[in-house]
């Protein structure tokens, strides 16, 4: 990938950097044409009102994204039906013209940034709950009683209702174009209405609209059909579609690249992902990257129209870069990782990948928030979802300020690279060897070993060109306080278990495991499951006891799941709701009691304890409670 770095600071105006290879050349959607190959994926983020309508924070989360250096924005799911096909939460709408308000607002913000953007239409079909319907019905479908992963049977779809359903995405589309948008993008995939008529495994239709891939196809294609009827042949329409759907009686590739076929005539691009939420790690893989890219380039082997891709690819953007220029695929689009990194397009097209904060897709935003109606946040991007406050943070302090921080771990590297942005002279203090806390921790065992090494590495770089002196080996407790203006005690937890036995933390920070064939876990913690991994790894015949009835209680249930699943690949047993077996050669990974280094010391005002030393929690707490207590420092 060739790249000329520019000047500036990323994501500023009027530093639109030089961008040289295939990945940075202009590229069309039908009569639109983007800046270059990059899209923002449609990320649900719930910063749409209760009632669907864009507000400024919404607006203000768009904009910085297309400050960052995407082509083209594609909207999270907008409802085109609300009282049946909304999804749960607060997404977006436009399933009426009074809706048109906020809409256009959402569009010219991201003009103003140089970027294109498109509506995603959408509907849940049997993907919802009964009581996320407006009048406690239940949720509609192809067919009857084929519960989703959301738990409510759906009532079949009468005939006579479908070209009422059909009507609601044209009106949604004619909507969107009148708002201004670019384009439009049917959301075909991810078990989804359309998804559920062209899915054997949902659609046991006898109709013209079930049984063969042309009848169960006929919903998506008159679908299709009538958006054209609204916005005209030149309008882009966009399809997203899961290509397969990897569980039993689903969707097979063979069908998905032959409905491929069938659209390709009818639509300016293919949006290419594969599962439903009945196969989540497929559509949010935790996996290696790239691991639905190999979907995208099949679909650009059966077609000639445009091609986007996704899975986690801003780890593989050198290949990326060659794959467009070698024509196997032809747009790049990045969804999480937008969430961790707006600028993520600006920075690497100036030469600094390293600058890219990189997901470390453990799926907090998805399974930890938005799965529980929530507002999606983001464990390594405190200002997600609070741009505009963000932005106000970061301005330049009035007065200049000494400023101590205890602790190199997430919290205070936040702190400390926030307060360094802001004027301060900034100086950190680590007792360990490395900046990272208990990131090293974290990342013993494989699962998100690359990607915690990664963020490391990010900070580290960014306290560097910050100017932050880091003083590693050094105990707060041997530093005199009098010398700062603000001190930040960022120092963390530290076990709370009295009885005998093996520190988890410190087990894993050091990569030292016992030195014993078999070996027990004891705790219901995240720490607990990366500790029993890591000894699996190790060759280790490990047993993990919680004292509850499940594991990884802490932590999301995807990332719970993914890791219970790769222990149990190695042999791992795990045991619940039994109690504490005790002895020296237990590894104890329970909860955790925060830090209590200078303890006396702390006033509020000018010595603050912050990060999950002040909040508990884990790394989201700490990286939120370090930035914002450094944008506090007058």
């Amino acid at each position: 990938m060739t790249t000329t770095a520019a000047p500036g600071t990323p994501g500023s105006p009027g530093t639109e950097p030089e961008m040289t290879g295939p990945l940075f050349r202009p590229g069309r959607i039908g009569s639109m044409t983007l800046r270059n190959r990059f899209v923002q994926a449609p990320i649900f983020t719930q910063f749409a009102t209760t009632w669907g309508e864009v507000d400024q924070r919404l607006i203000e989360y768009h904009r910085a994204r297309a400050r960052g250096g995407v082509g083209l924005i594609i909207t999270e799911n907008t409802s085109v039906d609300w009282e049946l096909g909304r999804t749960v939460g607060h997404p977006m709408r436009i399933d009426h013209d009074r809706f048109r308000a906020g809409l256009t607002e959402l569009v010219e913000a991201v003009h103003d940034e140089g970027a294109k953007i498109a509506v995603q239409l959408h509907h849940t079909g049997r993907q919802n709950s009964q009581g996320n319907t407006e009048r406690n019905e239940p949720p509609i479908a192809p067919t009857a009683d084929i519960t989703s992963a959301f738990g409510t049977a759906p009532r079949a779809i009468l005939e006579a209702e479908i070209p009422g359903l059909i009507d609601l995405y044209a009106q949604g589309a004619r909507r969107a174009r009148d708002a201004g948008f670019d384009a439009v993008e049917i959301h075909g995939a991810h078990g989804y209405l359309p998804s559920q008529f062209l899915s054997p495994r949902t659609n046991r239709r006898t109709d013209r609209w079930g049984g063969t891939l042309e009848n169960r196809a006929r919903f998506a294609l008159e679908l299709v059909r009538a958006v054209r009827a609204q916005v005209g042949d030149t309008f882009p329409v966009m399809y997203r579609l899961s290509v397969e759907e990897p569980y039993e009686g689903g969707l097979s590739l063979e069908d998905g690249l032959a409905f491929c076929e069938m659209l390709a005539p009818m639509v300016d691009a293919l949006d290419i992902t594969a599962g439903n939420y009945d196969t989540a790690m497929t559509l949010l893989p935790m996996v290696p990257p790239g691991s639905l890219l190999g979907y995208a380039k099949a679909v650009k082997e059966r077609v000639s129209i445009p091609v986007i891709g996704v899975g986690r690819l801003t780890w593989l953007l050198d290949d990326l870069d060659k794959a467009v220029g070698d024509e196997e695929l032809d747009f790049v689009s990045l969804g999480r990782s937008q969430l961790a990194d707006p600028d993520t397009v600006v920075k690497t097209a100036r030469g600094e990948p390293d600058r890219v904060r990189r997901c470390l897709a453990v799926n907090e935003c998805v399974s930890r928030w938005m799965f529980n109606g929530q507002r999606t946040r983001c464990v390594i991007n405190p200002a997600l979802g609070q741009e505009k406050r963000a932005a106000d943070a970061r301005r330049p302090a009035a007065v200049r300020r000494r400023v101590l921080v205890a602790g190199a771990g997430p919290a205070g590297c936040e702190a400390a690279l926030l307060a360094a942005q802001r004027g301060h002279d900034v100086e950190v203090v680590e007792r360990g060897t490395r900046v990272g806390g208990q990131l090293h921790a974290w990342g013993a065992a494989s699962t998100f070993r690359a990607e915690i090494a990664n963020l490391v590495d990010f900070y580290e770089g960014e306290l560097r060109r910050a100017g932050v002196a880091v003083r590693l080996g050094t105990d707060v407790g041997s530093v005199d306080l009098e010398g700062y203006d603000h001190v930040l005690l960022a120092t963390g937890s530290e076990a709370a278990d009295a009885q005998d036995g093996i520190d988890a933390v410190a087990m894993l920070d050091a990569r030292v495991a016992p030195d014993a064939a078999e070996v027990t876990v004891f705790g219901e913690t995240e720490t607990a499951l990366f500790a029993a991994l890591w000894l699996a790894e190790q060759g280790r015949r490990t047993t993990l006891i919680s004292p509850v009835e499940g594991v990884g209680v802490d932590s999301n249930d995807m990332e719970a799941g993914h890791l219970a699943e790769r222990f149990a690949e190695l042999g791992g047993v795990v045991l619940t709701s039994t109690p504490d077996p005790g002895g020296p050669g237990v590894v104890r990974a329970t909860p955790r009691r925060p830090s209590g280094v200078l303890e006396g010391a702390v006033d509020g005002r000018r010595v603050r304890a912050v990060g999950s030393r002040l909040r508990g929690g884990r790394m989201y707490e700490a990286t939120q409670s370090g930035f914002w207590a450094a944008a506090e420092i007058g």
